[in-house]
């Protein structure tokens, strides 16, 4: 009972912070644990766009495309010599 106490007195003033602000991380742990569950599933899939897309899916979330392809041929691309 004591190791109780001790630990609520330490943490008091977190607790109290989450009583009067209205903020949670509840819906990310449940993103989370959604996740997970589909990961257990799934027992792993080998493309790991496939999985990406599925987790999409899932939360119907829209994909989020990056342009690092688009830059990374743009960068591996030859540059070109303007003749003299």
């Amino acid at each position: 009972m004591k190791t109780s106490l001790k630990t609520l007195k330490k943490h008091l003033p977190y607790i109290q912070n989450s009583f009067g602000y209205p903020y949670n991380n509840g819906r990310i742990e449940g993103m989370n644990n959604k996740i997970k569950v589909l990961n257990r599933m799934a027992y792993g899939y080998r493309n790991f766009d496939h999985y990406k897309k599925r987790i999409l899916l899932h939360f119907k979330l829209k994909p989020f495309e990056t342009d690092f392809k688009k830059t990374e041929q743009k960068s591996h691309a030859p540059k070109q010599r303007k003749a003299a």
